[in-house]
């Protein structure tokens, strides 16, 4: 006997469909007393104008525009602020993703996107399939956006403390809060190997202090002025670019590597970040919630370099107040400091794997998974009497 799951996403930045495949891998591990197939849904999709092009619009909004962007975030950021937002694009989703619903009659529905939690209850409405659960799992860490704490959802699954607080808060009741952590791949659990074979395995040398520096899978932003600064600097270091599906700058970083006093590994895509997480000494990151969580896995130090303005600022704030490295945001300069005086201090090291270690998601796909399990298992009335308290 085969579950059905619906993942509703939409691709506005890389990270929550990552968050989806990686619930859908440890989803795919199930197969007792039943198992699981799935569906990953862009809403998008099954939008009308203008919402068909939130996808494009997010991106072009972040390459020209940031602070417009974080202007849009702020001023939707309230609960009546929030609810006009939710009654202006009802009409451009309503009777398609009810269509999608009544079509795949899925057993759970999840959303992994902010925007959708709200979307999920009315089609389901419409749908009149009040007895499937709706399990939200929010993938922003800190003070995170009003569209996250949606009180009516069946479950909500929470990646850290500060949002487990901040939806009591919003009036979503203790037993339907689950804080699991942040849903990264389950490869990240499953890395063996110590850190010598780890080098070895990815040709990365033994004895150097090795930093990895990340955007996000599409690369760009800063990544490429703050990769040159460090490789400018003559620290004793060697660099591991991880460029992401951006062609250009990787071909741009392997040609300037050659004149450069600093040794770069350059990479495009690659598979294998749960191995060089193991592997480097430091991560150069933008303040991307799946990477920070991931880094946290592998107990390896960051230095945040960038954010997404308004969406990503809490995840600063959670790097900063939970000890986790350094926040370097105000130039490729101050990147260069940070990363100096981290080297210089292997002690305050110590102390972030430490702050790590006690905040790492444990096995969080997994768990969120098994939650899942639970749920497309619960019947009808505990459901409902849950959402009543």
């Amino acid at each position: 006997m085969k579950k059905r799951v619906l993942l509703l996403i939409s691709d506005t930045g890389g990270g929550h469909r990552s968050a989806a495949n990686a619930i859908a891998t440890a989803l795919d591990e199930i197969d007792s007393p039943y198992s699981f197939e799935h569906r990953i849904e862009d809403v998008a999709a099954h939008c009308s104008f203008p919402l068909t092009q939130l996808g494009r619009g997010y991106s072009m909004a972040l390459r020209y525009a940031p602070p417009v962007y974080g202007a849009l975030y702020y001023a939707t950021n309230g609960r009546r602020r929030y609810r006009a937002l939710v009654r202006f694009c009802e009409p451009l989703y309503r009777e398609r993703l009810r269509d999608l619903f009544s079509s795949y009659r899925p057993d759970v529905i999840v959303s992994v996107h902010p925007l959708l939690n709200h979307a999920a209850l009315r089609a389901r409405a419409d749908a009149h399939m009040d007895d499937v659960p709706i399990l939200t799992v929010i993938t922003d860490l800190g003070k995170v956006h009003e569209s996250w704490l949606t009180p009516q959802s069946d479950a909500v699954a929470v990646p850290a403390r500060e949002v487990y607080e901040r939806a009591l808060s919003r009036g979503i009741p203790p037993r339907r809060l689950h804080l699991l952590g942040h849903p990264i791949h389950p490869r990240f659990d499953d890395v063996v190997g110590t850190k010598e074979e780890l080098r070895a395995q990815l040709g990365l040398p033994r004895d150097a202090f090795v930093i990895m520096l990340m955007a996000g899978g599409e690369g760009g932003g800063k990544l490429l002025s703050t990769a040159l600064a460090l490789a400018r600097a003559r620290l004793p270091i060697q660099l591991v670019v991880v460029c992401g599906r951006n062609e250009l700058l990787r071909q741009r970083l392997t040609e300037a590597a050659r004149m450069l006093p600093t040794t770069i590994h350059v990479l495009g895509f690659t598979e294998n970040i749960p191995e060089y997480m193991r592997a480097v000494d430091l991560l150069v990151t933008k303040a991307g919630p799946g990477t920070l969580a991931e880094a946290n896995a592998a107990q390896l130090p960051i230095v945040v370099y960038d954010y997404v303005p308004g969406q990503e600022r809490g995840n600063v704030d959670f790097v900063r107040r939970n000890g986790l490295g350094a926040v370097a945001i105000r130039s490729a300069a101050e990147v260069v400091r940070a990363v100096r005086s981290l080297i210089r201090d292997p002690d305050r090291l110590v102390h972030i794997r430490r702050n790590q270690g006690a905040l790492a998601p444990q096995r969080s796909s997994r768990q969120i998974a098994a939650l899942i399990a639970r749920m497309a298992n619960e019947s009808v009335p505990r459901l409902q009497a849950v959402a009543s308290l």
